[in-house]
């Protein structure tokens, strides 16, 4: 009997005997085919983070636009309307009213980033997940051996 040889009589079909480059073949395709999806899931999320982000901006730069616009107007008014009797009260106070909005929006802008979920958490879950499984297995496997 040569090496390779089995105990299957003639005409029996012989058991597959899978060698390692096989089993090295099939773990390079499994680790391909998971990084490629990994890979498809990260690019799906940055092009939201980014579309996310580009709304963000353009509604902030335009709300900001309007604002400065109305803020600006609604100042003048009251300014002209007391400039006869206490210009320089109706001054401060338009300005303090300016300078008391433009905080508020700062913090308000601040905590809104705080309570939008990090980038990419979805792909690093799934990396974890995919971490924890190949440790369980090759925890298995020592275990077997």
């Amino acid at each position: 009997m040569s090496v390779g040889d089995t105990d299957a009589g003639p005409g029996e079909p012989r058991p597959r005997n899978l060698g390692l480059r096989a089993a090295l073949k099939r773990l390079a395709a499994a680790g391909l085919g998971l990084a490629s999806t990994r890979a498809e899931l990260l690019s799906v999320e940055l092009t939201e983070e980014r579309e996310r982000l580009t709304q963000r901006v353009a509604l902030v730069a335009a709300g900001g636009l309007m604002l400065a616009f109305g803020a600006m107007f609604a100042g003048a008014f009251v300014i002209v309307m007391f400039w006869d009797t206490h210009r320089l009260w109706a001054i401060a106070l338009v300005a303090a009213a300016h300078l008391g909005a433009g905080a508020w929006l700062l913090v308000r802008a601040r905590n809104l980033g705080r309570g939008a979920p990090p980038p990419f958490a979805a792909s690093i879950a799934e990396l974890r997940k995919d971490r924890e499984i190949i440790e369980r297995a090759l925890g298995e496997r020592d275990e077997a051996a």
